[in-house]
């Protein structure tokens, strides 16, 4: 799964919600600044967060799949040799 852009996406949209709000309470620019500053930094932290979250939740469930596909193969595997090993019994020669 690809997070890479999630930090990005949500800083963007609490930057345009930042600034929407400032426009329509027609802030100063200082105000509007700070408030746009802020909301980057915090929002930005919290996208970055969110982001390692999401990666290792996607690592533990990609390892437990392995785990499952590696134990079928096993068994898949004794299935074969043991088919094999039954089939040898059965020859008989003439």
């Amino acid at each position: 799964m690809n997070t890479k852009p999630i930090p990005i996406i949500i800083t963007l949209i609490a930057a345009l919600v930042s600034c929407v709000a400032s426009i329509f309470q027609q802030a100063d620019f200082a105000v509007f600044t700070k408030r746009l500053v802020l909301s980057v930094l915090i929002f930005g932290t919290i996208g970055i967060i969110v982001r390692v979250i999401l990666d290792r939740s996607v690592r533990v469930m990609d390892e437990e799949d392995e785990e499952e596909n590696d134990d079928e193969n096993e068994n898949d595997l004794e299935d074969i040799i043991s088919e094999v090993d039954g089939e040898e019994g059965n020859i008989t020669e003439e």
